[in-house]
């Protein structure tokens, strides 16, 4: 009987703890490298995403003060989302403007209302609009000469707080007309809102950035941003966007 010789034994070399921990620390670095590009562009895409929702509502509000013969508010709500952060632009939304009369006679007074047009629009987390005059110069009462926007408060009738949802909001507005121009809106006065023609193209503007805590300025502005200007003679919007 032919006896069988033991199978030889196959010794295999595993990996060793320094090398593991050369291949743990090369990913690592990779990553690292890797991530800031990652967040630009992802912040970039949204910020994009942004501007275009915005440029796509200013359609609307052009196209519906036009079609149902209505002025249509675009307002731009205002407020902190943070103790420590400065206030800014999160929100926006479209209203109607109606007027209706009170009263009879040599008594009688026009007043306006707001009627809502779709849902309160929040700017994706991260994207605001800042405050500063110089990058939104739209709402500026002073040539766009640095500070901050003087905000109309926000108020909702029978409701504590106003369309923005928010405690202490305010917003600043601008208003598309039937026949195609662009005004900035002002402080109620006799039950009518106050709105100023600016004829400067380079002042009718605002910009979208990322930003968070402290107020963001022309000298703080992030290279990444969407500026978007809006005709006042014919209300139609061009975006600039230097960043993408």
């Amino acid at each position: 009987m032919k006896r069988l010789s033991p199978t030889p034994t196959v010794c295999r070399r595993g990996f060793s703890l320094i090398e593991m921990l050369v291949v743990v620390s090369i990913v690592v670095m990779l990553l690292a490298l890797a991530t800031p590009a990652l967040t630009r562009t992802l912040q970039a895409s949204r910020l994009a995403a942004a501007g275009e929702a915005m440029l796509g509502s200013i359609a609307e509000a052009q196209q519906t003060a036009f079609a149902t013969n209505t002025p249509v508010d675009m307002r731009f709500f205002s407020f902190m989302e943070d103790v420590d952060q400065a206030p800014m632009y999160h929100s926006y939304q479209l209203f109607k403007i109606t007027q209706s009369t009170q009263g009879s006679g040599g008594s009688a007074t026009v007043k306006e209302a707001v009627v809502p047009v779709g849902n309160l629009i929040r700017l994706p987390e991260g994207v605001i609009i800042p405050t500063d005059n110089q990058l939104t110069g739209i709402f500026s009462t002073s040539g766009g000469s640095g500070g901050g926007s003087t905000g109309l408060p926000d108020t909702k009738e029978n409701s504590q707080v106003g369309y923005a949802g928010v405690t202490g909001a305010t917003y600043n507005a601008i208003r598309f007309l039937p026949d195609g121009t662009c005004r900035t809106v002002g402080a109620t006065v006799n039950g009518l809102a106050t709105v100023s023609f600016q004829p400067s193209l380079q002042q009718n503007f605002f910009t979208m950035t990322f930003g968070s805590g402290p107020a963001v300025t022309l000298a703080t502005l992030p290279k990444n941003f969407f500026t978007i200007q809006i005709d006042p003679y014919t209300g139609k919007a061009r975006s600039y966007k230097p960043g993408f």
